[in-house]
């Protein structure tokens, strides 16, 4: 069966349509004319996979990375970095329009990504064995339980890729194994955060004692800073950290810089993945900033880094969030910035938000929630209040799109910035001005 494709889904998939049905193709770009077999066929839409491709596009590039269609990260690979923005914009576009009937003329256009390749800061991968019996990290391919080795990955920053493949020399000189459910000991996953080339190792694991050398063997490696252990013999868990952390060398936090901003991150902490946009992110939403504001709220602050980026924008800032490390970090943050008009609560966000919504008056909010977008309650409490303006920062066009439609209620938008924070995903990040009518 033979497709043409006319758009690209938020994926990254190719989307034709066969019958006014439309069926949602792996590895093609836009005007791609590709032999398929259906795998699936639902009421509403189908699912292909290629044959063969019949008439290829002028944007196709061979994909540098040779698992680029198995592991599923990357599926703008397959496509110049200049086509990838356009996907991008026009993904956000059909989602903002689709869901929220934004006028177009508001979406800007994307600041690219400075780094195509190597760009990223942090892995979370986790540990299998391979033929020979070797502890290896990988990939488990989409809605899969294969499981894909990456040998060298060309979206990590080269540093974090070689301090990647150095512990697992040590890892394997001491004949360490991949987790075991039954007895509960093995390792589950590798986590490297790398900025700077400095670097915190965090491995998550069963329950066992790690030998005293070869913590210090990992602690030779060049750049490392700080290793924990954390452990977590929960056996069907989204959470990649178990509930126990434990600072087996170094240093407790990864001290960073941005600009003239110093933070410190905790193994558990959000930050950005790509260290060199998130500058161009928190300098962006700060130039779409009137020039001074009484009280400036930011829900979901992680660490507190665009609070504190944005600490002369404002008499006093509050960030909300409920992970306790993060908010530890956050203050901690706050203290060695000197930014005594910032603090940060841990607690739900809408709850307290709705209480600060009541006793002070709010001229903005910031809100940069996860892939899932504003839950119901944090909605509620936002069209209650009669905050002035809001910073929505998404990853996620969907999400922004539905959050949107709801907020317009009470509010306008006046400017949709994306940002390519992650070349050759599918992912886009935005900017989302809105002012109270």
């Amino acid at each position: 069966m033979r497709v043409v494709i006319e758009k690209m889904g938020i994926n990254g998939e190719g989307i034709g349509y066969i019958n006014r049905k439309p069926v949602f193709v792996e590895g093609v770009l836009i005007k791609e004319e590709a032999d398929i077999e259906i795998t699936a066929n639902n009421k509403t839409y189908a699912v292909g996979k290629v044959k063969k491709i019949v008439k290829t596009s002028e944007h196709r590039v061979k994909p540098k990375c040779k698992i680029q269609g198995r592991c599923g990260a990357c599926p703008l690979m397959i496509t110049d970095y200049e086509d990838q923005c356009a996907v991008k914009e026009a993904n956000l576009k059909q989602a903002l329009i689709k869901y929220a009937h934004v006028n177009p003329r508001l979406i800007k256009k994307i600041i690219p990504s400075e780094n195509v390749f190597n760009y990223r800061n942090q892995l979370k991968l986790p540990f299998s064995m391979n033929e020979e019996r070797e502890l290896v990290t990988g990939m488990y391919q989409p809605n899969s339980n294969y499981f894909n080795e990456i040998d060298h990955c060309v979206i990590h920053d080269q540093d974090l890729e070689q301090t990647r493949k150095a512990v697992l020399k040590v890892l394997n000189d001491y004949r360490c194994r991949s987790y075991d459910y039954h007895q509960k000991k093995g390792f589950r996953s590798l986590i490297i955060r790398m900025i700077d080339g400095r670097s915190q190792i965090t491995l998550v694991t069963g329950e066992e004692e790690l030998p005293a050398s070869m913590i210090e063997a990992i602690m030779q490696i060049k750049g490392v800073v700080s290793l924990w252990q954390s452990v977590n013999t929960i056996k069907k868990t989204p959470e990649i950290f178990g509930p126990k952390m434990v600072l087996l060398a170094g240093e407790r936090t990864l001290d960073i810089r941005m600009d003239d901003l110093k933070l410190q991150l905790s193994p558990r902490s959000f930050f950005q993945l790509n260290t060199l946009q998130a500058k161009r992110l928190y300098s962006t939403a700060k130039g779409l900033l009137k020039e001074h504001y009484g009280l400036i709220v930011e829900a979901y602050s992680g660490v507190g880094g665009i609070s504190l980026y944005l600490k002369d924008k404002a008499d006093e800032i509050i960030g909300i969030e409920s992970i306790k490390d993060a908010v530890v970090n956050a203050n901690a943050n706050a203290k060695l910035n000197h930014a005594d008009n910032v603090s940060f609560i841990c607690a739900d966000a809408a709850d307290k938000l709705t209480y600060l919504s009541k006793k002070r008056e709010i001229d903005l909010l910031v809100v940069d929630p996860p892939r899932s977008g504003l839950d119901d309650a944090m909605l509620e409490t936002i069209l209650r209040s009669k905050i002035r303006e809001i910073v929505y920062i998404s990853c996620n066009p969907a999400t922004l799109g539905k959050n949107l439609d709801i907020l317009l209620d009470r509010y306008e938008v006046k400017v949709v910035q994306p940002v390519d924070m992650f070349p050759n995903t599918a992912h886009v990040e935005s900017i989302t001005l809105l002012v109270r009518k």
